[in-house]
């Protein structure tokens, strides 16, 4: 025990490098770190095979006829996969197909999910009526026992319902169907892919985009939409990592911020899911650390690198704009730490050459450029080059204009109520998780998926951010006054918003508190004048991710398993 002990020691002890950069031993650290999330991401991330081929029922009436095969037979239930367009069907028997008797009515209510509708009568031929515009996948019949019944369509209308029968799931659950705000954002996906009229309309279109990418290559699978999320969680490892080091120029630092965003649950459950928050707040971290990456640079550094920095720094804050209108409070805090950083090194010397005041105004020139302009252009383009947005289409700047407008209307009157949202100020302390999804196996099993954070990173987080606003304020401490500054504009902003909210919002917040409490473990550790907070601190993440896991991860788990994981009362799942 002994041994292993100073083996860890000496490992955190070799960690230490003082640098800012990137070496080596860090792109070996980040691999490792990468491949092991990798792995752990991609278990059970979701099917890759659910039906391709699709009918389109237009308007009400609209029918499809099968005949099973052999005799008449009683059906037990009826399990059908719902297009993009839900519908309400009117499911009709007949032993003659000439007489037809209405059984019940199935009532869609997700896009892209398989649903179990119960029958329990006898039947020879069955058909399907509409109720409205909607879009059908897949059809399968099932026999008393459960057994899938073989039927063969007797229209055009039925024959893409019956044609990819190795598709239909032994069981339905997250793996194979779209759950929570899938709905909106996976849905929209497939439509940018396929040319069609986009559903979700009140976010800006580029993340959706990225996530069609391998939706149009692959086709529509919860694998293929929740594909590019979960990459984007991954890329947090390194650059949460790089981020770490650049602040506290320590490679133990940059080590414990990547381990904070590998193991907390919420960014696990999150990111493998088919929305686009992951796109957001990897565009956000980006941006903020291009922008450190500027802002530690000698005012005798050279120009070319600078502009470097800045023009990332504008680029990767114009793809978070463009993904969700939250971008714009990181906006804000890159813009304050750019012109107070601008008014250290320039404002107020008079002593300036004249190398340095054609510097300074090449500098403001080219933000202009790169944080108006760019972030414009990407935001136009995202709509411009893929038109199909309802309502309406996106072909002019003054039809973007227009969609600005109608999307401030929504949100700013937005007067929803949901059982999950919360209000801002209880995020830090996950008072109320949002419960995305559940599968009752049994009365002593389930399968849940839920929003919630690692406690000894969203806990502690608290008094970390509140040690680094003591240091920002009383040492003003550079570090700690950046940090400080990204969480209360990421964070106070939804002071104002009035329109309902859920826990998620705190997800662009998470990076930033993350490089609090490694700024808070790194002053516990000059104190100590040793590794010991750190290595403990690190097992305790990691055991409190591993004790969660089945509730972020849809793994099935005995009831009352997981029932001993609501500390609070609070806490649903």
């Amino acid at each position: 025990m002994k041994q292993g002990k100073s083996g860890i020691s000496r490992f955190f002890a070799n960690l230490s490098d003082k640098t800012r950069e990137l070496h080596k031993a860090d792109w070996m650290i980040i691999g490792i770190l990468v491949l092991i999330y990798g792995i752990i991401s991609f278990i059970n991330l979701g099917s890759t095979t659910n039906p391709q081929t699709f009918s389109q029922f237009e308007g009400a009436g609209t029918e499809a006829v099968f005949e099973i095969e052999g005799d008449s037979v009683e059906i037990s239930q009826i399990r059908l996969y719902g297009g993009n367009i839900v519908g309400d069907y009117d499911i009709y028997l007949s032993d003659d197909n000439l007489s037809y008797q209405l059984t019940t009515t199935a009532q869609e209510t997700m896009a892209f999910s398989w649903n179990d509708f119960a029958i329990g009568e006898q039947a020879k031929y069955v058909k399907i009526v509409s109720r409205s515009d909607s879009v059908l996948g897949e059809l399968q019949l099932y026999d008393t026992y459960g057994e899938k019944l073989s039927v063969k369509s007797l229209d055009d209308h039925g024959k893409n319902l019956i044609d990819e029968e190795d598709t239909v799931p032994a069981n339905i659950n997250y793996m194979n169907s779209a759950y929570f705000d899938e709905i909106y954002f996976a849905r929209s996906a497939y439509e940018y892919a396929n040319g069609l009229n986009a559903y979700e309309w009140v976010h800006p279109p580029l993340g959706k985009l990225i996530q069609a990418i391998p939706v149009a290559l692959f086709g529509m699978a919860p694998f293929f939409y929740r594909l590019m999320g979960n990459l984007a969680g991954i890329l947090m490892i390194p650059v949460m990592y790089a981020f770490g080091k650049c602040i506290f120029k320590d490679r133990r630092y940059g080590f414990l911020a990547a381990i904070l965003m590998m193991f907390d649950n919420f960014h696990f459950a999150q990111t493998r899911m088919g929305t686009v928050d992951s796109f957001l707040v990897l565009f956000m971290i980006l941006s903020a650390l291009f922008m450190y990456k500027y802002l530690v640079l000698a005012k005798k550094d050279p120009l070319g690198k600078k502009l470097l920095y800045l023009g990332l720094s504008g680029l990767f804050i114009g793809c978070a704009i463009a993904t969700k209108w939250t971008g714009l409070y990181v906006g804000l805090a890159l813009a304050i730490a750019f012109f107070v950083d601008l008014f250290f090194k320039y404002g107020y010397r008079v002593s300036n050459t004249k190398k340095e005041k054609r510097e300074l105004w090449q500098i403001i020139g080219f933000c202009v450029l790169v944080f108006v302009f760019v972030p414009c252009t990407i935001y136009l383009l995202s709509y411009l080059l893929f038109p199909n947005v309802v309502p309406g289409n996106i072909n002019s700047v003054s039809a973007v204009i227009n969609q600005i407008k109608g999307m401030f209307d929504y949100h700013s009157h937005l007067d929803a109520t949901h059982d999950f949202s919360s209000s801002w100020y209880t995020w830090p302390f996950m008072t109320k998780p949002v419960w995305y999804y559940v599968n009752y196996l049994s009365s002593s099993m389930r399968e849940t998926i839920v929003g919630i954070g690692n406690p000894a990173i969203w806990w502690v987080g608290i008094f970390a951010a509140v040690a680094s606003f003591l240091m920002a304020l009383l040492k003003r401490d550079r570090e700690n006054s950046f940090i400080v500054l990204f969480i209360l504009c990421t964070w106070l902003p939804y002071l104002f918003i009035g329109r309902v909210m859920f826990l998620y919002h705190y997800f662009p917040t998470l990076p930033f508190i993350m490089l609090a409490i490694v700024s808070l473990v790194r002053l516990i550790n000059d104190k100590l004048h040793n590794n010991a907070f750190l290595v403990f601190y690190v097992a305790v993440v990691i055991l409190l991710f591993t004790y969660f896991y089945p509730v972020v991860s849809g793994t099935p788990a005995p009831s009352g398993y997981l029932d001993t994981l609501r500390w609070l009362s609070s806490w649903y799942f």
